[in-house]
């Protein structure tokens, strides 16, 4: 089975690859040049139907004056040439009739008098609706004027953001891609990565709700592909950035970015300092029929790391690019933590155990991307080509010594891992009049040891625990092949449709356990998707997804992660992927108003088992839940005034879930959100921002959560020519606080991570603000469950 499943992919692949040549989309292409025959760079070449003057397509001259349009249908059309400073050129009755078209040079006259201002509105829309994505124009709002991307994407609609990443209003959390690439940083790192861009050099942003075949299909959220701007200048720029946050304690993170970009070479170097000091506050309360254990914790956490990225893409020739992405951080987290378990019957206490202790937790992880990209013609045809490498090892060292009237214990819990992941990967993308064609293969392994040492203090020594110790060894293998056409079937109606099919061996052994657990398993993953456009103002689109969950790799381990010397997390090496399949109905109104209504069907979704055996406490994940969803999100993105712009949003879903075991106690219920993003410009270097957003209650499978909320508030100030912005921040956010039911008992945790701060941030920029550098990454959506 596996043998004739190679043999498919390989042999579907070269049988699409000799279609590359079988036809070829029409052109149109040719040479802007001044009176004297030079070159005019970043003239406007837009192409128009003859008939009504719709906008068609249109691109930009290159540093030479060349230019070329790709995929344009059959029929009558106009070309319009125009560049600032210049008199524009308007060349009629351009016929195609399945042949390219290349023009003679059009020359274009400078103007007699020098423009001394000019102002430009840019015809895009806030919010459009494209066959498989949203696509938000970042450029016409107050937010893409001097803030970095990190802020601007606070005011996209179906995103959240914050310190901890990006997610899905109603689902988990996102990949981010930058030109469709994804960008593997998390938590912190990307936040960092994100403020290094900014929102000026960002053309676009695309949220991609429902992932299509071309994207691995790991993961039950959503993409979003962060567009730059083309055509810009020769020469180097940088930012060299500080941000000062205060909480219960100082924290403060520095960034360096340099672009560079010639004729030939486009990259980019990233460098990030910081120092996290935080504090949080953790109770657990596990309150049964006939017992009950109260526990209170507090955490101090000191984190310096490290992080710095180099990329380099060369051009070869016309046809050919080569590059490479390399990503190192290293973090070393401190943490010291105080926490008391009183274990009783109804208000009676028992006894009570008191652990303090502290955690280290040292992080070393790097990624290297090297990849070849070649443009088979002119006509779009592309094949791109990439190897990954990706290595973590992520270490916890934790010592602490749990003491009662009747128990002294002093330990030591140790768990390292060891982390190797490498992917090969090849795409094809076939242009044609009738359709685009995409197609690609992908081979992904892994590779994780893991080891669990557990020692107990004894006469003035640790000694290893062997019953507590454990060795795991797990590897996985991931072969993937994909296919997906779309196509315009009319000037209202475009459909898109894939396939994807995925096909895992994994292995995991235990030496000290000599236990081995081996599965194979493959699945297909079909997506599809129609768009119908009634007028200007109104689009409909339906699509739908299957998507999978797999289980992280550190829940695989057999073996246990200690709180204290009866409290602790087990793994289990049998869990199981999750499937989910996925609806969307969206609505567009004026490009202005989007409504969607989605339904979501989970089965063997991983949730948490938690037992109590006296004082013992043990967790272990498993597949006890499967789970419907239905619900609806709203946003409205407007301008009121030319000073005031207001992004806001409001979601609403059902949830209804069933557990295989009686020990989980399952609840239907509701959850609801909504958001306010104000953006006010009160000159042409001040602008103010102030947001709020809230989760009511919510119930989801055997978990009820609380209420929570956040407000945000903050400036941004532009000096010295637009180079220097300072931006002064606050932050006010509430105690998180949730239930988990079981059968026998009720899991309370909350935790107040003192969401109250002020921050300050200083940014300088230097150098040709037009140079993006290379920010180019690699698809490596396997990263994510090795982190």
């Amino acid at each position: 089975m596996k043998l004739f499943f190679y043999k498919v992919c390989i042999l579907s692949f070269l049988l699409l690859l000799s279609l590359i040549y079988e036809s070829s989309a029409q052109t149109v292409s040719g040479r802007v040049i001044e009176t004297g025959g030079k070159g005019v760079e970043s003239a406007t070449i837009t192409v128009l139907n003859a008939a009504d003057s719709t906008l068609v397509k249109y691109e930009a001259s290159n540093k030479e004056g060349y230019f070329e349009i790709t995929n344009l249908k059959n029929g009558v059309f106009t070309v319009k040439v125009s560049c600032i400073g210049y008199n524009g050129q308007l060349l009629n009755n351009i016929r195609f009739n399945g042949s390219s078209v290349k023009l003679t040079d059009v020359v274009l006259n400078k103007q007699s008098k020098e423009l001394k201002e000019v102002a430009i509105e840019s015809k895009h829309p806030v919010l459009e609706r494209k066959v498989d994505r949203w696509i938000f124009n970042l450029n016409n709002t107050i937010a893409a004027n001097g803030s970095s991307l990190f802020e601007a994407l606070q005011v996209a609609p179906f995103l959240k953001v914050s310190d901890n990443g990006v997610s899905m209003a109603g689902k988990g959390s996102m990949g981010v891609m930058v030109n469709e690439k994804i960008v593997y940083l998390s938590g912190t790192d990307l936040t960092n990565y994100l403020k290094t861009l900014r929102s000026e050099g960002v053309e676009k942003i695309e949220i991609i709700t429902n992932p299509p075949a071309k994207y691995d299909a790991q993961g039950d959220a959503g993409l979003i592909n962060i567009v730059l701007k083309k055509n810009e200048s020769l020469g180097w720029r940088g930012s060299l950035s500080s941000t000062y946050r205060q909480g219960f304690y100082a924290s403060y993170n520095n960034n360096l970015a340099l672009f560079f970009r010639s004729k030939k070479i486009n990259s980019s170097f990233t460098f990030g300092q910081s120092r996290y000091h935080n504090m949080q506050n953790n109770w657990l309360n596990m309150i049964g029929n006939s017992s009950q254990i109260l526990s209170n914790e507090q955490r101090i956490s000191i984190t310096p790391g490290l992080q710095a990225g180099l990329s380099i893409d060369y051009e070869l020739d016309r046809h050919n690019n080569i590059g490479f992405i390399y990503n190192i951080s290293l973090s070393k987290e401190n943490n010291a933590f105080v926490n008391s378990y009183s274990y009783g019957k109804s208000n009676t206490v028992d006894s009570v155990l008191n652990t303090n202790g502290e955690m280290y937790r040292p992080l070393f992880a790097q990624t290297l991307n090297v990849y070849h990209d070649l443009k088979i013609d002119s006509a779009g045809k592309k094949l791109s080509s990439s190897v990954n490498f990706f290595s973590n090892r992520p270490e916890i060292r934790n010592n602490f010594v749990s003491e009662s009237e009747s128990t002294y214990a002093a330990v030591r819990n140790n768990n390292s891992s060891k982390y190797n992941i490498w992917s090969v990967q090849s795409d094809l993308t076939l242009p044609y009049k009738w359709a685009k064609i995409e197609t690609g293969i992908k081979f992904a392994n892994f590779d994780n040891n893991a080891d669990v040492e557990y020692y107990n203090y004894v006469h003035e020594n640790f000694l290893l625990d062997k019953t507590r110790s454990n060795e795991f060894n797990y590897t996985e293998k991931n072969l993937a092949s994909y296919f997906s056409m779309s196509s315009e079937l009319s000037k209202r109606w475009t459909a898109k449709a894939g396939l994807r099919y995925e096909y895992t061996m994994t292995d995991g052994y235990s030496p000290t356990l000599d236990q081995r657990n081996k599965r194979n398993y493959g699945a297909l993953f079909p997506t599809a998707y129609i768009v119908y456009k009634a007028d200007a103002n109104n689009v409909l689109s339906l699509n739908y997804s299957r998507r999978i969950n797999r289980p992280g790799l550190s829940s695989l381990n057999p073996f246990a992660y200690y709180t204290n010397i009866y409290t602790y997390f087990i793994g289990n090496p049998l869990l199981l992927p999750s499937y989910s399949n996925n609806f969307e109905l969206n609505y567009l109104y004026k490009s202005m108003v989007s409504f969607t209504v989605f339904t979501q069907h989970a089965s063997d979704v991983n949730s948490l088992l938690t037992t109590i055996d006296g004082p013992l406490v043990v967790s272990s994940g498993g597949n006890f839940i499967s789970r419907d969803n239905v619900g609806a999100y709203v946003s409205i993105n407007r301008a009121f005034f030319k000073w005031w712009e207001n992004s806001s949003s409001a979601s609403f879903f059902y949830s209804s879930s069933k557990s295989k075991i009686k020990a989980i106690s399952i609840q239907n219920g509701t959850s609801a959100s909504f958001s306010f993003n104000n953006n006010f410009k009160a000159t042409k270097q001040l602008n103010f921002y102030l947001n709020y957003s809230q989760s009511l209650p919510s119930t989801s499978g055997n978990t009820y959560t609380y209420s929570v909320r956040d407000f945000r508030v903050g400036a941004r100030l532009k000096l010295l020519k637009d180079n220097l912005i300072i931006n002064p921040s606050g932050f006010l956010g509430t105690v998180n606080k949730y239930d988990v039911r079981f059968n026998e008992f009720v899991r309370t945790e909350r935790t107040d991570y003192y969401y109250k701060n002020f921050g300050l941030g200083i940014t300088y920029l230097f150098g040709r603000s037009k140079v993006s550098g290379n920010n180019k990454d690699i698809s490596f959506d396997e990263k994510r469950r090795a982190q």
